[in-house]
């Protein structure tokens, strides 16, 4: 998703989809989507009155699809509907490959980036979780990731790992929780330059871009900052004897 045009592409292919499950009285779903364009998505389709669901095949999945229910569908069944399907690949000889290895395998053969949710790579093993109608492609056609020949099998969403949520925590006094002075803390920037990232475009605040340095953040906002990384506000410790307030942040990447 690219600015207003990419977000207005999003809005009307997910009123065509939403219609067609109604038209149809079948489930309908996206290819899919970054978490910049599920949180966009997510709040459309609340403000719209629009039923949808997101899957990603496992919790805290970065990548998803969004899944528009027809009239008598409830949101617990719409899982049995989804097109996410999820491949175990293993390899021998010692090698350790990396997700840049297994995507990168993907994209040579030709795989569509939007047609991948999760890369969750173990030691000896990594979960794939594709669209349902190319995991068989992708099962016959990836044999090798890295330097290393790869086997793929169907796998269970219950196999696959839970992303990894270990970061750097630090607790940090503020005059408050605006934007600009969270983003400066988390970085070690001045209050000038983070003002200036956000006016950029380069910051976004639960995934969705933001605008206002003055924004007021809480207790669990995510902040990600281009070619930096994220942070979590973690946790509010309270005020300091200074009247400052005392604020945890967890960062991870930059």
């Amino acid at each position: 998703m690219s600015g207003a045009d990419g977000t207005a592409a999003l809005a009307r292919r997910a009123r065509d989809l939403a219609d067609a499950a109604d038209r149809n009285g079948r489930v309908t779903a996206t290819k899919f989507l970054t978490e910049e364009e599920t949180a966009f998505l997510a709040g459309f389709c609340r403000r719209e009155g629009i039923r949808a669901v997101f899957d990603g095949g496992r919790p805290g999945a970065e990548r998803r699809v969004a899944l528009f229910l027809p009239f008598w569908a409830d949101e617990e069944s719409a899982g049995e509907d989804s097109p996410v399907a999820a491949l175990r690949f293993s390899w021998g000889g010692g090698e350790v490959l990396t997700h840049r290895d297994f995507l990168g395998a993907l994209m040579a053969a030709g795989v569509r980036r939007d047609a991948v949710g999760d890369i969750a790579v173990a030691e000896g093993e990594a979960f794939v979780v594709c669209l349902t109608d190319v995991a068989g492609f992708i099962a016959e056609t990836v044999t090798s990731a890295g330097r290393a020949r790869v086997r793929a099998v169907p796998a269970r969403r219950e196999e696959i790992p839970a992303p990894a949520d270990d970061g750097t925590e630090v607790t940090v006094s503020l005059a408050s929780l605006r934007l600009d002075a969270v983003t400066a803390a988390g970085w070690r920037l001045s209050r000038e330059d983070a003002k200036a990232l956000i006016l950029s475009g380069a910051v976004s605040v639960d995934h969705v871009p933001a605008e206002k340095p003055d924004a007021e953040l809480g207790e669990g906002s995510l902040v990600s900052v281009r070619g930096k990384g994220r942070l979590r506000v973690t946790a509010l410790r309270g005020n300091t004897r200074r009247g400052r307030l005392a604020v945890t942040l967890t960062r991870w990447g930059g």
